[in-house]
């Protein structure tokens, strides 16, 4: 028997935009409040809103809804197209955000508990947004599972995500195709915990990290993704068939998020990412 349960933290509200340099507003009306899209309700109320000030610092980040409410939250980088009733997520610059980012921080190794995020997403004309970067990289991040360290108070997190699914514009030949980026190891590589080891074999691009191709990412429509996580796996589905099963249980003593949006890998351009579905479930089997 399946117990499928929305797990919604309570927490503080950020209660003052006055402290941030993001602004949200829609004084015409033309933009969708994605508050107002039943669609998107479940995920919202679960979530919070990590968005960066598209003029700021690289890295610059501001956190809203921080108790799931996103009444108000709505603007040209964040709406719901009231056309297509797609979730548009925008962001400019390099290493700059928007996303939302799913409240609970779960185990991964348990073997009766799975979490999912199930989105339905376009990369909106990603050649056009790096036309003119001058990145080696050139990636859309726009689905992650992260990790919040041992505990909920984020005591020795590992400042890699565990997943990043992103549109990649060119990876040793083959272009323009979605990309599963797995950290295969729970080894620090940067920062100042990762300094003893960036060095080390196991820090090594080839070894951290298994890639795995998601297949040609589509002109003008939509491609399904579900990641799960659970009983030490690792699982992504593209348009139904699965493509990956990777065995995570190297990250078994850490707890992981799920995050989506857009966050870039690229400079001088603009992402933009349509969700028409973006769900998020927890499921316990007895």
């Amino acid at each position: 028997m399946q117990h499928n349960q929305f797990i919604i933290p309570v927490l503080l509200a950020f209660t003052s935009f006055a402290q941030a340099n993001v602004t949200f507003s829609n004084p015409d009306g033309s933009l969708g409040e994605p508050v107002n899209y039943s669609q998107f309700q479940s995920v919202l109320k679960a979530s919070e809103l990590q968005i960066s000030d598209p003029e700021g610092k690289k890295g610059n980040k501001e956190y809203f809804a921080l108790d799931g409410d996103f009444s108000g939250i709505v603007n040209p980088y964040f709406y719901v197209d009231k056309n297509s009733e797609a979730l548009v997520f925008k962001m400019k610059q390099t290493h700059l955000r928007n996303e939302v980012r799913v409240h609970n921080n779960f185990r991964t190794d348990l073997p009766n508990k799975h979490y999912t995020l199930s989105a339905e997403v376009e990369i909106i004309d990603p050649m056009g947004s790096m036309k003119d970067s001058d990145s080696k990289q050139n990636e859309i991040t726009f689905l992650q599972v992260h990790n919040k360290g041992l505990d909920n108070q984020g005591t020795h997190n590992v400042p890699h995500p565990l997943l990043r699914v992103v549109w990649k514009e060119n990876n040793n030949g083959v272009k323009g195709h979605f990309w599963g980026i797995v950290k295969n190891n729970a080894v620090i590589c940067k920062g100042t915990f990762g300094k003893k080891n960036k060095d080390k074999e196991m820090c090594k691009a080839d070894v951290a990290y298994k890639k795995y191709d998601l297949g040609k990412a589509p002109i003008g429509k939509a491609t399904a993704f579900d990641i799960t996580v659970g009983n030490k796996k690792l699982l992504i589905d593209v348009d139904g068939e699965r493509l990956v099963e990777h065995d995570i249980d190297y990250w078994r003593h850490l707890l992981s998020y799920f995050k989506a949006g857009v966050y870039n890998q690229f400079t001088n351009g603009m992402s933009e990412a349509h969700f028409y579905k973006l769900q998020y479930k927890a499921i316990e089997t007895e």
